[in-house]
C-alpha cells in the first residue's frame, strides 16, 4: 500500500537492524520489545505482550481524551485559570488547553524533574505553581516541549468530569479499542519489564517505580508492542475513514491530533529532507522518502520508547526498551534509514542529518538564574555538597547518586584538563532556564556543559558533552 514517489523501507533490513539492537541491550542486561506492522499483512514482533512503561508516548492518549471532552463542550481556548480556579493567580493561568496540547505555552522542557513527579497530587502541583513558575517565552511564539502543560490538561479533565484522569482514558480511549494490556498502575502489571538505571561504568540498577498522580498524563501509561500496534492502527484507520469524519467522532479526534500545528525543525541530509511539527500529543513529519510520518518518543527513569507510522505506506513501527531514556527514537530512525538504503540499492549510504530549529523568542535570564547555572557548571571543577543541597531539584540524586556524579565530573575534568573555574564569559544562556558553558580552548571540539533548570529555577540536569 505505497503511494507512487515514496519508498517502503525493506522490512528484512529493518528486522535485522532491530535484532542487532536487541542483542546489544540484552548483552547489557536489559530487554527490547519491538514490532513492525503492515496494513493487511503479517506483523514482525519481539516480546510483543510484555508490558513496558511507554513514557511520553502517553501524551497521545492524553490528547485523545481531551478531544472527547472538547466534543462534549470543553473550551480548548479557555484560560487554565478559568478552568482551574485554584491556579488563577499563577504565571501559567492565562495559558490554554490548546496551547498545552501543541507545546506552545512558553513553559520549557522539564523532563528530568517532571519524570519524577508522577505521584504528586493536584493540590501539591497548585501549591508548587504558587511558588512562582518561570515562563521562558510568551505563549504561541514557538515550540517549547513542556510536561507541565500536559499535567494541567489532566487536572482540567478531572475538574470537567469529576472522574480521575486514568478512569477517563481507560473508559474513553483504551476500552473501546480493546487495549486490555494498557493502563497506568504498575501494580496491575506483575510481568512489567523491570526498568534499569545505567551507572557510570555501564552497570544496571533497578529503577524506582512511581504510581498514578497529577503527572500521569505526561508519561504514566504502561503498554505492550501489540497494544501500541492497535493504537497506531487506530490512527491510520482514522485517516482513511473520512466518511465518518463528524465532529466528536473517534476518527475526527484522532485525525485532528495528527495534523501539524507548531513547527519544530527541519532535518536534511544529502538524501532527504523532513519537516517536523507538533500536533496534539503527536509529532508529525513530512519526509521526502516516506511521505507523511506521525510519531512520538518517550523517556523515563528505567525506560525509553518510540512509535512511528507512515500513512502513505501503511507501515508502523514501535520500539520499547528498559533502560533510563533508552534511545528508541535513534534505534527506529537508524532501522528506517537502513531499510530505505536497502530498498533503494544504497545500503552503504549513511544518512547524516543537519538540523535547523524553528526560532523561538525567549525572555532574558535573570541574574539569579545565571548564577545558578554558573554554580552548577563549576561543580565539575569543585563539587560542593552543601551548595548542591541548596540548588539541586529533587530528581538529581535519584537520577544519579552523588558519588557517581562526582566521579563522572572528575573523569571529565581530567580528560579536558580543566584547571580553573568557569566565568560568565564562557556562558551562553539560551533561555532563562538553560545555559551552555563552553570550555575555553576547546571551541573546535565543542566541549560544553549544559545546565537545565526546572520551572522554579532549581538545577534539574547537568550534561557534559563527550
Amino acid at each position: 500500500m505505497s503511494t507512487p514517489g515514496f519508498v517502503e523501507p525493506d522490512i528484512e533490513a529493518m528486522t535485522a537492524a532491530l535484532d542487532a539492537e536487541a542483542r546489544k541491550l540484552d548483552d547489557q542486561g536489559g530487554s527490547l520489545a519491538w514490532g513492525i506492522f503492515r496494513r493487511g499483512g503479517p506483523a514482525r514482533t519481539v516480546n510483543a505482550d510484555v508490558p513496558y512503561r511507554i513514557a511520553s508516548m502517553t501524551k497521545s492518549f492524553t490528547a485523545a481524551a481531551i478531544g472527547f471532552l472538547a466534543a462534549d463542550g470543553l473550551d480548548l481556548d479557555a484560560p487554565f485559570g478559568e478552568l482551574l480556579p485554584e491556579i488563577a493567580d499563577t504565571s501559567i493561568a492565562d495559558r490554554t488547553c490548546r496551547q498545552a496540547l501543541t507545546m506552545s505555552t512558553g513553559f520549557t522542557k522539564d523532563d528530568p524533574w517532571a519524570d519524577r513527579m508522577e505521584a504528586m497530587t493536584p493540590a501539591e502541583l497548585a501549591d508548587w505553581l504558587h511558588r512562582g513558575a518561570i515562563a521562558c517565552a510568551p505563549s504561541d511564539t514557538g515550540y517549547e516541549y513542556s510536561n507541565l502543560g500536559y499535567a494541567l490538561l489532566g487536572m482540567v479533565a478531572e475538574a470537567a468530569t469529576g472522574r480521575t484522569f486514568t478512569e477517563i482514558v481507560s473508559a474513553e480511549v483504551l476500552s473501546p479499542l480493546g487495549m486490555e494490556r494498557t493502563g497506568f498502575d504498575h501494580t496491575d502489571f506483575p510481568d512489567l519489564a523491570p526498568g534499569h538505571r545505567v551507572d557510570l561504568n555501564g552497570g544496571l540498577h533497578p529503577a524506582e517505580l512511581t504510581g498514578p498522580g497529577v503527572f500521569s498524563p505526561i508519561g504514566g501509561v504502561i503498554s505492550t508492542v501489540n497494544d501500541i500496534g492497535t493504537w497506531m492502527d487506530a490512527h491510520l484507520d482514522a485517516l482513511e475513514q473520512l466518511d465518518t469524519y463528524a465532529p466528536g467522532s473517534r476518527s475526527r479526534i484522532l485525525t485532528d491530533n495528527q495534523q501539524p500545528r507548531r513547527t519544530m525543525e527541519i532535518q536534511k541530509s544529502d538524501h532527504h529532507a523532513e519537516t517536523l511539527s507538533y500536533g496534539y500529543g503527536l509529532e508529525t513529519r513530512l519526509d521526502t522518502r516516506f511521505g507523511r510520518v506521525v510519531c512520538h518518543s518517550g523517556g523515563y527513569p528505567g525506560y525509553g520508547s518510540h512509535m512511528r507510522w507512515f500513512p502513505d505506506l501503511g507501515v508502523s513501527i514501535v520500539v520499547l526498551g528498559n533502560t533510563t531514556y533508552y534511545p528508541a527514537q535513534r534505534v527506529v530512525q537508524d532501522a528506517l534509514d537502513h531499510g530505505w538504503g536497502v530498498a533503494t540499492g544504497r545500503d552503504d549510504v549513511a544518512v547524516t542529518r543537519s538540523t535547523t530549529s524553528a526560532p523561538v523568542p525567549r525572555y532574558p535570564a535573570a541574574q539569579a538564574q545565571i548564577d545558578t547555572v554558573m554554580t552548577a557548571a563549576n561543580f565539575v571543577i569543585d563539587f560542593d555538597d552543601t551548595v548542591a543541597e541548596a540548588i539541586f531539584s529533587m530528581n538529581m540524586d535519584l537520577d544519579e547518586p552523588r558519588d557517581e556524579r562526582r566521579e563522572r565530573f572528575a573523569r571529565w575534568r581530567a580528560e579536558k584538563q580543566l584547571d580553573r573555574p568557569f566565568t560568565e564569559a564562557d556562558l551562553a544562556m539560551v533561555s532563562p532556564l538553560r545555559g551552555i558553558v563552553t570550555v575555553p580552548g576547546t571551541a573546535d571540539a565543542k566541549s560544553t556543559i549544559t545546565v537545565g533548570l526546572n520551572h522554579l529555577g532549581e538545577v534539574q540536569a547537568i550534561t557534559l558533552s563527550r
